[in-house]
């Protein structure tokens, strides 16, 4: 299947999923009877947004269809998508990826960045989600070093990874707020792409969770791990952007029982 083709295919399902979301009665539309499935109908979707049922129909079954600007912001405000959701529709509908590969150099003062975050655990990945430097701290509580470099992969790792899913407490949380944020993300990168259908492939939980289509910005999150050696560590995970789609992703201690127990990790 082409990029193109994936992201008609995301496209259809994001649509389709989006509307099953929406309740007549939130739309100000009687209930009626006999719906034989949740949400608005096609029918009702393409009246309140002021598009042919036709044409939308197409749309939604993956067609070869080039919406404008304004009808997409209209099937936006008629489906209610927020802002990420919204930017996401639009990925999806005007072909906005590339194809650029991720710059095979790591800029020098994101490297320095990233040593000086000692002794919180920090790495450094690219536009295609793959890890690719780490401080020590980082590589004692992930293990970077003996992984398959093919297997580096940030949203790979949150599944493959079993000692680090059995320590984060609540991973199911995690893990699916993190598939909302590869979503969102491969709407610009067709690589990963095929990390999500290599992880519907291999877990299927994932398959489960991507099927709700959920999407979401990259950002941080806090986060307890319950670690065999050292006990919990209670951190702040930070996510910053730097340029040319490189992430630097900061563990950060919240309290200074943490900070004692990374340190002992490390040594």
């Amino acid at each position: 299947m082409t990029t193109t083709e994936l992201q008609r295919t995301e496209l259809s399902d994001f649509l389709r999923t989006r509307r099953a979301r929406l309740s007549p009665e939130q739309v100000g539309l009687a209930p009626g009877v006999r719906r034989r499935t949740p949400g608005l109908r096609r029918e009702e979707l393409a009246l309140l947004a002021g598009v042919g049922v036709t044409w939308y129909t197409w749309l939604e079954q993956g067609r070869r269809i080039n919406p404008s600007p304004e009808v997409l912001g209209s099937l936006a405000r008629t489906l209610r998508l927020d802002r990420t959701e919204t930017a996401y529709l639009f990925q999806l509908a005007g072909g906005g990826t590339t194809t650029e590969p991720a710059p095979a150099e790591l800029p020098a003062p994101l490297l320095r960045l990233m040593s000086g975050q000692s002794p919180a655990p920090a790495f450094l990945m690219d536009a295609d989600w793959e890890v690719r430097a780490w401080n020590p701290e980082a590589d004692a509580l992930f293990d970077y070093t003996a992984c398959d470099p093919a297997d580096r992969n940030l949203a790979w790792l949150a599944f493959a990874n079993q000692a680090n899913r059995r320590r984060t407490v609540d991973w199911e949380r995690h893990a699916r707020r993190l598939l909302a944020q590869l979503r969102t993300a491969a709407g610009e990168r067709p690589a990963l792409a095929e990390v999500i259908t290599r992880l519907r492939t291999h877990f299927p939980e994932a398959d489960r969770w991507l099927d709700e289509h959920q999407v979401l910005e990259r950002a941080g999150t806090a986060k307890d791990l319950s670690h065999e050696a050292v006990g919990l560590l209670r951190i702040d995970q930070l996510v910053l952007q730097a340029s040319d789609g490189f992430q630097l992703v900061v563990f950060s201690p919240r309290d200074p029982e943490t900070t004692d127990r990374l340190r002992r990790l490390t040594r």
